[in-house]
């Protein structure tokens, strides 16, 4: 469940980006011939509803149907006395609350008459969903339009850029105040970062641990205890207006560790592609004599998911546009130990 503010500013998100944005994704429903769009959303997966909406989905799951004309319709299992304030917080699209949101949208299309029909991440669309969409409305062909998608969000608007650089403001600010404080055990620093987010409007903020960079393991969850090592990592991820960004920091008990880690982070700050120069040869450049690269990988929202991996150094993920704001996640051998890092890059701002 969310627990921080939910608003909408006309300032921060204009009404005009959300119907560019719409325009842009009919123009590629046309390309396909697409009759209609479908876009799946729970708590996990609510970027692509909030990308075409302005609503950041919680809790509930619900279906957002792109029709060729008209107003986009946001079906959701959440109750009635909460389409009112939806309303208020979506610019963008009309809400209906329904017990069965797929239902509500089978009908829809059998009513205007759609037969090819676009879902984003096919794959991953709930199957139930899928067998009530065919029978309620037959006829209808379910096509895989991720790509349709993409093309569509390429790029990232002014509004988007803004609202990201507000979240890893956020992100950044909250670890920040941790330098002096290295000392604190886990759940002080914890609620301290957290604190941070939250009075700056964060309307989510998550937060994990690596409690012991001298030993392997990744990012914990940080609603339980943990027992700190001589040097630890803090990653706070940043959710501001449905739009995500992170910031991690290690910090070290020992002075030469400390200073170690410091040099890294200086490092790590100048970071910035030069023309024509990948990820990998960026990294490699900046790190030169602070330790060496052990792994990496960048994230921008991508389909449904607010953040995944577009790049990486194994080569599995794929997507990155090196134009567009991206998180990237750092780790390196310093002093003996791991040192992880993350903070997003803003290309172009």
């Amino acid at each position: 469940m969310r627990r921080g503010l939910m608003a909408w500013d006309a300032q921060e998100l204009p009404r005009a980006a959300l119907e560019d944005r719409l325009s842009r994704l009919r123009a590629r429903m046309g390309e396909e011939k697409l009759d209609a769009f479908i876009v799946y959303t729970n708590i996990a997966r609510g970027a692509g509803v909030c990308w075409l909406t302005g609503f950041t989905p919680y809790w509930n799951e619900g279906l957002v149907l792109v029709p060729a004309q008209g107003a986009p319709l946001f079906a959701t299992a959440l109750s009635k006395r909460v389409a009112e304030w939806i309303a208020s917080v979506m610019p963008q699209g009309e809400v209906v609350t329904t017990p069965k949101p797929p239902a509500l949208i089978a009908e829809q299309l059998a009513k205007s008459g759609a037969v090819r029909v676009g879902v984003l991440e096919l794959d991953g669309f709930p199957a139930g969903h899928a067998q009530t969409i065919l029978a309620g409305a037959p006829g209808v062909e379910l096509i895989d339009a991720t790509a349709a998608f993409a093309a569509a969000r390429a790029g990232m608007d002014p509004a988007e850029r803004g609202l990201t650089l507000r979240a890893d403001a956020l992100a950044r600010e909250s670890l920040a105040s941790l330098a002096a404080e290295a000392a604190l055990d886990p759940l002080a620093l914890v609620a301290a970062c957290e604190q941070g987010a939250r009075l700056g409007g964060a309307e989510e903020c998550f937060i994990t641990l690596a409690p012991d960079l001298g030993k392997p393991g990744g990012f914990l969850r940080a609603d339980r205890p943990h027992a700190f090592g001589s040097a630890f990592a803090l990653r706070v991820s940043v959710a501001y207006k449905g739009v995500w960004s992170r910031s991690a920091r290690s910090f070290g008990k020992e002075p030469a560790a400390q200073a170690a880690f410091a040099q890294a982070e200086a490092a790590f700050a100048r970071l910035a592609l030069g023309p024509g120069e990948t990820l990998a040869g960026a990294l490699a450049r900046v790190f030169a004599g602070c330790g060496q690269v052990k792994d990496w990988s960048a994230e921008q929202p991508r389909g449904s998911y607010p953040l995944a991996a577009v790049a990486s150094a194994d080569g599995a993920a794929e997507g990155f546009d090196p134009a567009s704001p991206f998180v990237l996640n750092v780790e390196l051998e310093v002093a003996g130990l791991r040192w992880r890092a993350a903070r997003l890059l803003a290309p172009g701002g």
